[in-house]
Formats: C-alpha cells, structure tokens, sequence
C-alpha cells in the first residue's frame, strides 16, 4: 500500500517528536554530563569537575519499527518528496516511539559530597506491537487482508500511549570515600501532570472461510478493549486553542514517580588536566529508573467489544468501518458487528517504563574512554496483567573522545527488536548533538529507525573543589584540592 502523502509522513514524526527514556546515548555514564547525567543516574550528579551546570534546553526523540519504510527522505533532504511504503512480509510487527523536551535543568554542587539537581521535563512514548501479520502491498480490502492471514490466526495487537509533564528533585551523596573507592547514592521524586493516554487491546481476533466456496470469510471470535483519558472530551472546536489547551490541561489528573541510583567508583590518583582531581578508572552505576504510573479517567466514548454476531463477514466489517470520520462513527461501526459492546468508565492507569540500567565506564587513556550500558525492563517480570509503556533500550556500547569543551561519540545500540544501530555524537562547548541512527543522514529509507538529540549545557567555570576540611580530607587527592579554573 504506496501512500504518497505528506500528511502522513508528517503524522509520524510528529508522534515520534512528541510522544520516555531520556536517551543521550551518548553521554552516559559520562563525568562530564552533568544535568543530563540525572536522567539515566541521579547518583551520577556528585562526582563532576565543575560546581554547577545549567541546561536550559534538549530534546530527544527516538523510533523504531519494521511496520512500513519512509523512503526518499533522510535528516538532510526534504521530506516533500518522501513516500511511505508498508512492509508486506509476514511479521510481528511494532512501531516505538518516545521523546523527551528538558526545560531549565540544572545541577548544583552543594559541597564535595553531595549535589543536587532540579528542573522541568515533558515525555512520551507510545508502542504499538502485532502478532504475526501479512500486509498487502498493494491497494487492498478487507477480503485480500483476511485471505493472506489466514495462516496467521489468532490475530492479536495492542497500543499502549502516554505523555506527561513533571517537575523533579534530585539529591545525591558520597556515602563511602575511603581513597581508594568512592560509593555514591541519589535519588529523584517527580511530580507529574498525566496529560494524555490511550490503549487499544485486539486479542483472539478469529475467523473462517463462509460455506459454498464464495470466497467470503464469516468473524468467528476476538475481544477488542480501548480508553482514552478523558481530557480529550474536553477539547471544544467552537473555543480558542488556548482555551481549549486551558480545559485540556485542568482536566488531567497529578501523579509521583521516583528514580534511584548508586555509582561505584575506583579514581586514578594519577588524573590531571581538566578532571580536576575527578579521573577514575573505572566507574559502575546501576538505577532504578522511572517507577511510578500515570493514572487517566476513561474518556466517555472508551469502551470494549466481544466478536461473535451471527452473519459478520469481510463485506460487512468493510462496510462497517468505511467511512470513519470521528470516535463516534467507530465506535457505530464496532456496535454494527460486535456481539457485546460496553462503555468502559472509571479511571486506568499506565505505567512509566521502569527498567534498571547497568552502566560500567572505562577510561582508557587520556581523554579515550568506553562505556558500556545494559537496559533491563522491569514489568515483563511483574506476573500482572497490566498496561505499561515499553522502553526500547537493551544494549549500548560507547567510545568516546571528550573534554570538558569537546567531545566526539560513536555509541552502538542494540534495541530489543534485534535492531543494531551504529550512532554518532558530537560536543561543542555547550552544544551536544547527536542521532541514533548514523543511517539517518547517510541513507533515504532509514529514518523510520533512529531519531536525533540535541542539548545546550552551560557550565560553571569553577572547579568542584568543597570546604577546606573537606580538601584536606581528601588527601592525596590532589587536584580536588586546585582552585584553578578548569582548562579548556
């Protein structure tokens, strides 16, 4: 199915831009992230050569699915000319989506042992996954669509969706720093607004062949389950946008999360330079990150359907749903075949994508170092049958060059579809700009896999260097003792 429409394609990278992972990649684990670092580790926050970071601006946005490819288009062309092409083999496919906007972030050095970091975020992320499936690569109905997956059954598929704002507090503390290690904790609690969230649950989706060899196909069984929070009941076309954005906004519900850390660390007394006294060899964190829900009332049209009406065919169910224009008119459309049809109502919840992260940095030399980091997701473990977004991240392996002003990065990502990207990133003094998907620039069908970063973090031009006592305490530490300005 060739779909040569801008709209569309603007539709998608408009939900890859604004629909929760903090992902810059290549900054992890990285003494030099700063106000950034907070989003993969709040005990990272400690250990920096500079007193205080502020990062005013970032913004991620990742994707990744194997449903369709955008064609003629890369983050150098323009997208006028693109095409979306629906990938027709027999797969399981999925479509990932998250992006986050950071706004005033900053992080503070209270003293040589604890810091804190504080700021606003707004995230998403959406993941849309189906059991295996054929899709007709031509203009196709739904007779051609049952036929092809008839091998297939059941069908099943679902959606899950989430965006939200929040306001966070991070505190982290040397807890053991005995010369030869150095122990640190963190923690953040987040305040969040829910603005939006949606799921769609298709399951069992059955069907057979009509009596008499007329080519039809009679629906046989499938449960269907959708809600939709119910702000956007709010949204009026006779008001304002920001009247509208104002109903919006006041009618989502608040909610708390927290992410919590540890970093082990072993420093190389022999550090100089920039480091400020803060070289290592080797660094291990491990957080626990983004635990907590964000909780929806049901929309008034949210509602759940039982297949199983006596004379549902192909032709029916096409008729059903061939002029969609509104919620309304699906959800008549869902009524006209369905065997059961309730209103769901009360309140849902989604869950954030809680995963530990495992990151292990080794400085080389000089300024060469790799980090390697490993995403575990938390809820495929929880034995719940609950609705929770999916963080895409597995495995990440990082070489970098870089300075306090400089710095280059070729971090390599294995997601957890199997998708292997080779991406790239560079620092500029307080610009960091990286993609995902080096394919992204070099090719013009890869951008459906990939997305981009960008953040601007302005630094203190101070070291890091405590109370007196606390430098004499630090001993043979000596550059934490310096009270130049850090080298450029």
């Amino acid at each position: 199915m060739r779909l040569n429409k801008l709209y569309i394609l603007t539709a998608f990278l408009l939900a890859a831009n604004f629909l929760s992972a903090q992902n810059y990649q290549a900054i992890n684990g990285s003494g030099y992230a700063g106000s950034l670092g907070v989003g993969n580790n709040p005990a990272s926050i400690v250990q920096v050569p500079y007193t205080w970071d502020i990062t005013p601006f970032a913004v991620q946005a990742k994707q990744a699915t194997n449903a369709f490819v955008i064609n003629n288009y890369s983050l150098l062309s323009s997208p006028s000319n693109a095409t979306i092409v629906t990938v027709p083999n027999a797969l399981k496919r999925f479509v990932f989506t998250n992006q986050n906007i950071r706004l005033l972030n900053a992080r503070i050095n209270l003293n040589s042992k604890s810091a804190i970091a504080f700021g606003a975020n707004i995230r998403s992320a959406s993941a849309v996954t189906s059991s295996k499936l054929t899709w007709p690569d031509s203009s196709g109905n739904t007779t051609v669509f049952m036929g092809m997956n008839g091998g297939n059954l059941p069908l099943n598929a679902e959606f899950r969706g989430s965006a939200w704002a929040e306001l966070y507090g991070s505190y982290a503390r040397t807890i053991v720093d005995d010369g030869n290690r150095i122990l640190t904790a963190g923690i953040t609690i987040k305040i969040n607004r829910n603005l939006a969230g949606g799921y769609a649950n298709a399951s069992n989706l059955n069907y057979t062949p009509a009596p008499g060899n007329t080519g039809r196909y009679l629906l046989t069984g499938g449960n269907l389950q959708y809600g939709y929070s119910s702000n956007f009941d709010e949204i009026d076309s006779s008001r304002s946008a920001s009247a509208n954005g104002k109903s919006f906004f006041q009618h989502s519900m608040a909610g708390i999360s927290i992410d919590a850390g540890l970093e082990y660390i072993l420093p190389d007394d022999n550090g100089d330079g920039e480091d400020n006294g803060f070289s290592y060899r080797t660094k291990i964190g491990i957080s626990l990150m983004d635990v907590g829900r964000n909780r929806f009332r049901y929309g008034s049209r949210s509602s759940s359907a039982t297949a199983g009406k006596a004379g549902v065919n192909d032709s029916s169910i096409a008729m059903a749903f061939s002029n969609i224009n509104s919620i309304d008119d699906f959800n008549n459309g869902v009524k006209s075949i369905a065997n059961t049809f309730i209103s769901q109502s009360g309140t849902f919840n989604i869950y954030q994508p809680a995963r530990v992260i495992i990151n292990v940095d080794q400085h080389l030399n000089n300024n060469f170092y790799l980090n390697g980091e490993l995403t575990l997701a938390v809820f495929p473990l929880v034995p719940k049958n609950i609705a929770y977004i999916k963080d895409m991240n597995l495995l990440a392996v990082t070489p970098r060059w870089e300075t306090k002003r400089w710095g280059a990065y070729l971090p390599v990502m294995l997601n957890t579809r199997n998708q292997l990207w080779v991406g790239g990133a560079f620092k500029a003094g307080p610009l960091l700009l990286g993609t995902h998907n080096l394919a992204d620039i070099f090719s013009k069908n890869k951008m459906q896999n990939g997305g981009f970063y960008l953040a601007l973090t302005f630094r203190s031009g101070k070291s890091n260097d405590g109370s007196e006592s606390e430098k004499s305490a630090k001993g043979s530490r000596k550059g934490r003792q310096s009270l130049e300005c850090p080298r450029l």
